[in-house]
Formats: C-alpha cells, sequence, structure tokens
C-alpha cells in the first residue's frame, strides 16, 4: 500500500511546504501486508490511560473515525488540530505538548 508520489502532498501532507512532502513521499515505507489482518488480544488502551489528537483535515483517516475512535479509547483527553494526516511534521510543538502532558500525568 503506497501513496502514489504525485498524490501525496495533496493527500497525506498537505499542510507541509513542497520539499518536505517530497521528501516524505519518496521515503514512504508501505506497512505490512500482515498488519491489516492481525489481530490483537488485548489492547493497551482498555487498561492504560490514552491521550489523542485528531486531524481536522486528515484525508487519510476521516476526523469523524479518528473521534470514534478516541471516544471507544476513553481518551483522558483529546485535542483537534488544523492539520493534515502528518501532523507530528506540520504541528510538532503541539503535538509535543499533548505528549509530555500524557507522559507528566502517568509519570511515578
Amino acid at each position: 500500500m503506497w501513496i502514489r508520489k504525485d498524490k501525496f502532498h495533496e493527500n497525506f501532507c498537505q499542510d507541509l511546504d513542497a520539499d518536505g512532502a517530497r521528501v516524505m513521499a519518496v521515503t514512504q515505507k508501505a506497512p505490512l501486508a500482515t498488519t491489516f489482518g492481525d489481530m490483537m488480544s488485548d489492547p493497551a488502551w482498555r487498561n492504560k490511560d490514552c491521550w489523542y489528537q485528531i486531524s481536522s483535515e486528515d484525508r487519510m483517516i476521516h476526523p469523524d473515525n479518528q473521534a470514534m475512535m478516541s471516544g471507544r479509547m476513553g481518551a483522558k483527553k483529546v485535542i483537534t488540530l488544523n492539520a493534515g494526516h502528518a501532523s507530528l511534521a506540520s504541528m510538532p510543538a503541539e503535538v509535543a505538548t499533548l505528549i509530555d502532558e500524557a507522559a507528566r500525568a502517568v509519570a511515578i
């Protein structure tokens, strides 16, 4: 499963500049085929606190699906960023802040 390089920027990381998108497009890796058929017996979110970030402009996973997943997980906190699928690259400070908050909340 690959995203065509000529469609990558438009669909995966539309909020990055062209150079950043090009680097991501040429270095993308397809997931293992087994990923889509693997069964998980006890996902960590059932027993551990979790935090969730929704990308409101995501063209890979619809934001409504992200909201459903975060609700199913019972996320302690959900933030929505005005970002495409590659929010880690386009809004790193905001994502890092959420990760830091989560880490501090569960630190022993």
